[in-house]
């Protein structure tokens, strides 16, 4: 089923968001959003199985016994279920058809889309390891770096193991390819990362990649170094000479464009605070 669809189908605040058995994660947050809306002791339902009214000695009530707070009670337990029920495809109900009450529905739903104990540790590591070796790539926006990003970082919170905001910058920030280095020395110098949000990070790099997309033309300095080799008698010392001045003109440019940078950053943070 295509996203459009998926969208279509169960995107209303009063009906279930729809399941047909991809993008498991992403349904399950949606769903125990969706049932809490609708009334908090629902989720109980879920976690803790069917309400069944008691007397305190723990004897189970007859029908005609149940007040009406234990009858609306007891109400849930059907509800929880239609709206599972209502938020499977056929193929999705079809595997849960000899579940008798919702928290069976979720536990065998659960059990089959994200596994056992030893399935989810195993895919705990793997999403570690995602997330550790994540990189932006030369030709990736930053927009397109930063949803890869999160659906990793949301699949690993579904899992139980959430990433704090400041892990979440650090990564961001070492992942970016070399030509942000100034750009990345820049806002660790400028602000206090423990204490930074993360949307304005991703804000001052969509503001830097503006930049960068501008000077994407070859800088004059080059162009003339460039014909100044083809020029040249090739002689290995002038080869040298030109590849230390050219050196020293890349590091002079580097020192001008991380101060630059600097003063971005430092008028931004002053705008925001």
């Amino acid at each position: 089923m295509s996203k459009v669809k998926y969208i279509a189908e169960g995107g209303s605040s009063n009906r279930p968001p729809l399941f047909d058995g991809s993008n498991y994660y992403f349904w399950k947050g949606k769903m125990e959003l969706f049932l809490r809306s609708q009334d908090n002791d629902m989720w109980t339902v879920i976690t803790d199985g069917d309400f069944v009214p008691t007397t305190k000695e723990g004897v189970v009530k007859a029908k005609s016994a149940w007040s009406t707070d234990e009858k609306a009670q007891v109400l849930l337990n059907s509800k929880a279920r239609l709206f599972l029920s209502c938020a499977l495809t056929m193929e999705e109900s079809e595997r849960v058809d000899e579940c008798t009450n919702a928290k069976e529905v979720w536990d065998t739903l659960k059990i089959h889309h994200e596994g056992t104990s030893h399935v989810k540790e195993t895919r705990i590591d793997i999403g570690v390891r995602k997330f550790e070796v994540f990189e932006m790539s030369e030709n990736e926006t930053i927009d397109e770096m930063y949803a890869r990003f999160t659906t990793i970082v949301n699949e690993m919170r579904s899992l139980g193991k959430a990433y704090s905001t400041h892990d979440r910058i650090r990564k961001i920030l070492r992942c970016l390819p070399s030509m942000w280095r100034p750009m990345v020395t820049a806002i660790t110098q400028a602000k206090d990362l423990k204490s930074m949000n993360l949307e304005d990070l991703i804000g001052s790099l969509r503001a830097h990649e503006v930049v960068l997309q501008g000077d994407k033309p070859v800088k004059k300095v080059k162009t003339l170094a460039l014909k100044a080799s083809q020029q040249s008698s090739s002689a290995a010392e002038d080869d040298v000479q030109e590849s230390q001045e050219l050196e020293e003109v890349h590091e002079e440019e580097a020192e001008d464009e991380l101060a630059l940078i600097s003063k971005r950053i430092q008028r931004m943070m002053l705008r925001r605070n």
